[in-house]
């Protein structure tokens, strides 16, 4: 049965897609061009089957992990979703707690209650998902563990991450994750967040991301 109409589903989108993943997202540059590439790639399940759908933040809104969870509650309240659609909070630990002392356990403990809402944290943020792709964390010795963890400022522009990335590509990074680069590694990078995933806690406490739990819904088979 086809859906009622949603706003949020871009043009061209199954519009009667079986099931809708509904993401918000922390980032506004690296991770929204990743999941649009990552749309358009053959690597995504475009069977018709399933829909990304990508909320755009509103003005004048925060970009902590609260705001973007406020985002997508509002989403779901506001439009005609199905049971079985899945809505995800992509953010990054970072220092938000640390700093601006966001307590995650709470937050994990608030999307709990939601039906249907999923978290996919990365540690200390979403390029360490990237990171993944090319090299594996378990090469790295304790000390670069350490920085990479810490992710500190380099530069204005970039932390160390951003820096080690753009090493391993070995032409720099801007934040625009080359799709050539990454996605042809996608299994690669689950496999290896998945050895780093401790099973037992509800995000990732040390080095880490729960990315991989969206992608691999995502992928083709």
């Amino acid at each position: 049965m086809p859906r009622e109409p949603i706003p949020l589903i871009r043009e061209g989108g199954f519009l009667d897609a079986e099931k809708l993943f509904i993401l918000s997202y922390e980032g506004e540059k690296t991770e929204v061009k990743y999941f649009n590439h990552f749309r358009k790639s053959d690597f995504f399940n475009d069977s018709g089957i399933i829909e990304i759908v990508p909320l755009k933040r509103e003005k004048n809104t925060g970009t902590d992990p609260l705001s973007v969870k406020r985002l997508l509650k509002k989403a779901k309240s506001n439009y005609p979703f199905k049971k079985t659609d899945e809505f995800w909070l992509i953010i990054d630990r970072d220092h938000w707690e640390t700093i601006h002392k966001i307590n995650f356990d709470k937050l994990v403990a608030d999307c709990n209650k939601e039906d249907n809402f999923f978290l996919a944290m990365s540690n200390p943020c979403f390029e360490i998902w990237l990171i993944m792709h090319l090299k594996d964390i378990n090469e790295y010795n304790e000390e670069e563990v350490d920085l990479l963890l810490e992710n500190a400022s380099v530069t204005r522009k970039k932390n160390h991450i951003d820096i080690v990335l753009g090493e391993l590509q070995g032409i720099g990074y801007n934040k625009n994750p080359n799709p050539e680069t990454f996605l042809p590694l996608t299994k690669t990078a689950i496999e290896r967040a998945k050895n780093l995933n401790n099973t037992d806690e509800p995000y990732p406490k040390k080095l880490g991301t729960d990315v991989y739990k969206l992608i691999e819904k995502l992928l083709k088979e």
